[in-house]
């Protein structure tokens, strides 16, 4: 059957319709792939841009530390001790590595090392502040001009009993003729500086009942505490003869009044009793020579006793240990001279011993001194290397942690952790050095002048 041109038409039309459906499904197609692969080219664009960007930098709280400031560095002190951790801190000080935050720069690094490892050297840093490079003798002080008394000021009283009793003979002549010359050489070899006085007791009215309280109560000074001057003390001497009775503990209770007004550090007070018997009149010796040295004037009490007998020596004896002094007995001139020039030596030795101490204290303190500073410097050296090698091995760890920003923030941290032990260990060391150079000034100005002091002496009391 032949198809109408009409059908044919129709055919042709419904064709044409069924292939513009399938190129236009095919086209949304098509363009459904180009994007899918549009975004997917994006997404790792974006993928590798998120890479190639730098991490994100990790919040820190660390503390920024000192690295100028001395005296910030020594109160940072880390919480790990170097050269002392146990394994378990050292498992810990690990532990704080790896929890470092990441990307930090070279000052960031260091702060973290100084809050971990800083040394403690706070203790040793005190004592090199604190140490006074000044030896202590008197008021010396490195600015003024050093003072060192010239010696103890010794002042020597001499109680010279003037009782009838003295009036008797020993060998050699009259007791009191030789007391009063023994007493005057006694008194021109003191040394200058030293003072004399002279009290004498008993010397008036008569050994008679009658005269009694009128002799118990003379007691005098016939020359006044001062230099030695001859003229003026051989005439003293002559003011005088025996005469009465012997009011010892009246004469000693006296001399506590004249010497009242001389005491102090550098002041000794020496008493010297020439007595030929007891106590006369009913006073208490022993009582009053032990109030004179206990008091704040704390002169001791001598006793020379001149041709006594044995209840008296007793006497003497104890009035001499009440103020803790000496008792000695003698029964002649020579015996008298001997004794008082021995005196005379004892007050020489003294005196040396006493320069000889100011030696030896001043070179005590002076070692004193220049150990404490050593040690504490050495202290200061020790405990900063010990933390900067400390600082220095963990920034192995800290670099295989991937904790650096970069290696010139490696470089940074490696030159923070040098300076900071190079500018404490100079700091203690320069401190340390110039007050060991005050040290050293003032131990030669303080020999000098104490071995100065000891040769005019040595002049002063050559016979």
């Amino acid at each position: 059957m032949e198809l109408t041109k009409a059908k044919w038409f129709m055919i042709a039309l419904l064709l044409l319709a069924i292939l513009a459906g399938c190129s236009t499904a095919d086209e949304e197609a098509v363009a459904e792939k180009e994007q899918a692969a549009e975004k997917k080219v994006a997404a790792v664009e974006e993928s590798d841009e998120e890479a190639a960007a730098p991490a994100e930098k990790e919040e820190s709280d660390i503390p920024e530390a000192a690295i100028h400031n001395v005296e910030e560095m020594v109160k940072e002190k880390g919480k790990y001790v170097p050269n002392e951790m146990t394994d378990q801190q050292k498992e810990e000080l690990n532990e704080e590595l790896e929890a470092a935050p990441a990307g930090m720069t070279g000052e960031e690094a260091y702060s973290l090392a100084v809050t971990l490892l800083a040394a403690d050297v706070e203790e040793a840093a005190t004592i090199i502040n604190e140490v006074d490079p000044v030896i202590k003798i008197d008021s010396a002080t490195p600015e003024d001009e050093i003072d060192i008394p010239d010696t103890e000021t010794v002042n020597v009283a001499i109680l010279l009993d003037a009782s009838g009793s003295m009036a008797g003979e020993v060998s050699g002549g009259q007791k009191m003729e030789l007391a009063k010359s023994a007493i005057e050489k006694y008194a021109s070899d003191l040394p200058e500086g030293a003072n004399i006085m002279l009290r004498v007791y008993g010397h008036e009215g008569t050994g008679t009942d009658a005269d009694k309280a009128m002799s118990c109560a003379s007691n005098e000074v016939v020359y006044d505490l001062g230099a030695y001057d001859e003229q003026q003390f051989a005439e003293s001497l002559d003011q005088f003869n025996p005469a009465g009775w012997t009011p010892l503990a009246g004469a000693i209770e006296a001399a506590e009044t004249d010497l009242k007004e001389h005491k102090g550090d550098n002041v000794r007070n020496v008493v010297y009793v020439v007595s030929d018997g007891i106590e006369t009149c009913d006073g208490d010796p022993v009582a009053a020579a032990a109030s004179l040295n206990e008091s704040d004037i704390q002169a001791e009490v001598n006793i020379i006793g001149f041709d006594v007998d044995n209840e008296g020596q007793k006497q003497l004896e104890a009035v001499a240990k009440a103020g803790n002094g000496q008792y000695k007995s003698v029964y002649s001139e020579s015996e008298l001279n001997e004794y008082l020039e021995q005196e005379y030596s004892r007050l020489y030795w003294e005196w040396l011993a006493w320069g000889n101490d100011r030696k030896l204290d001043i070179l005590s303190q002076s070692n004193d001194i220049y150990g404490e500073l050593l040690a504490a410097n050495n202290d200061v050296s020790f405990l900063s290397l010990a933390s900067k090698n400390e600082m220095y091995a963990i920034h192995y760890d800290l670099k295989e942690l991937g904790k650096f920003k970069d290696q010139e923030a490696v470089d940074r941290y490696l030159e923070l952790i040098d300076t900071r032990y190079e500018t404490v260990r100079q700091h203690f060391r320069q401190e340390s050095e110039r007050k060991d150079e005050i040290r050293k000034e003032v131990y030669e100005k303080l020999r000098e002048q104490v071995d100065q002091l000891e040769e005019e002496k040595m002049d002063d009391y050559k016979s």
